[in-house]
């Protein structure tokens, strides 16, 4: 399987959830914070890249699919706030974690040795109160033989950034995150190939706050009762 920062999270979160989405393939409702990021991560990608505001708005619209939600003028505000930098825009990259083992990413800036992580969330965090940053910054490292690179996040309805600068000690931590989690999807993966109605046990919720949006809680709340 290919892995990604936002699919190990999941399943760090909620292994049920990982378990509905990505091993049964169920698709989940797109909401408005999933289709508002895209527009505006691709909004911002296009202005960099020298295509006029309006434009780019447009082309967010697009990419988002016309979510309902979705106006020209919230696009318009956040990418408006986000700073006037140059680099490499969604830079793609899928390196090896171990044995048929991938991950992979898309980095929204990428400077020489520092990148950037667009936000449009309501809710401002600490750059290692997740291990994106982190992740990244191992991968940036692999692919461009560097010993230490700056990541931020930047929360766009707050022009506020939030910076930390990654060392190959604090690279590696966070690959080897990535590989357990990736390693444990994958042995109990092939356990429920054996014993398919083991899937309760292998991949069980995690109740709590992030429940409330979850498409998945009645079911899971049903299941808990049989």
């Amino acid at each position: 399987m290919l892995y990604s920062y936002s699919r190990l999270s999941l399943y760090e979160t909620c292994p049920y959830r990982f378990y509905q989405k990505y091993i049964l393939g169920k698709k989940e409702p797109v909401t408005k914070p999933l289709a508002l990021g895209k527009a505006v991560h691709k909004a911002i990608e296009l202005k960099i890249n020298g295509v006029s505001e309006h434009e780019a708005i447009i082309e967010a619209i697009i990419e988002s699919d016309f979510h309902p939600e979705v106006t020209y003028e919230e696009i318009a505000s956040l990418v408006q706030r986000a700073p006037e930098v140059r680099g490499q825009t969604e830079v793609h990259f899928v390196l090896p974690l171990g044995d048929g083992i991938q991950l992979q990413g898309y980095i929204d800036l990428l400077e020489e040795e520092r990148f950037w992580d667009w936000k449009s969330n309501w809710r401002p965090y600490r750059a290692n109160d997740t291990r994106q940053l982190a992740l990244y910054a191992w991968a940036i490292m692999k692919m461009r033989g560097l010993r230490q690179v700056m990541g931020t996040l930047y929360f766009l309805r707050f022009r506020k950034a939030e910076s930390f600068v990654y060392n190959e000690s604090d690279a590696n931590e966070a690959r080897e995150w990535a590989r357990g989690l990736a390693e444990e999807i994958e042995m109990k993966k092939s356990c429920l190939e054996s014993f398919p109605d083991m899937a309760s046990s292998l991949f069980p919720p995690t109740p709590g706050s992030q429940c409330k949006h979850c498409p998945f809680v009645l079911e899971c709340y049903q299941n808990s009762k049989n």
